[in-house]
């Protein structure tokens, strides 16, 4: 068993990967399709979602906001590229993220990503 092996038996979250894509309409027209009507090239890959940190406080006159960072964990020949849109299955939940540039090692990728709201 390989080190990607054993890291993959714990990813207990399922996501989705959605590329960006230009089509063109039979009329000619060229469309560029986004986030969840993108293409998909992955679909329910086991991964974990990861909290990075806590989060900081950032304030400004008017607000506070505590972002938090987050990363997801796939095996190592999963493609996921920054500006993918990720739909992640955590606990019975679903998460809608958008891929950083990925981090790659041989036993594992950590993708950064930003959650861009739940559903359920």
């Amino acid at each position: 068993m390989s080190e990607a092996d054993i890291l993959a038996s714990t990813y207990d979250d399922l996501c989705t990967v959605y590329r960006p894509t230009k089509d063109v309409l039979p009329s000619g027209e060229t469309v560029f399709r986004t986030s969840l009507e993108g293409r998909i090239v992955h679909k329910d890959i086991p991964c974990a979602l990861a909290k990075h940190s806590g989060g900081k406080i950032q304030r400004s006159p008017s607000t506070a906001v505590t972002p938090t960072e987050y990363s997801v964990f796939t095996r190592p020949e999963i493609d996921i590229q920054a500006g993918d849109t990720l739909e992640i299955v955590q606990l019975g939940k679903t998460v809608i993220a958008i891929a950083g540039r990925a981090e790659r090692h041989r036993s594992h990728n950590n993708v950064p990503v930003e959650l861009r709201g739940d559903t359920v």
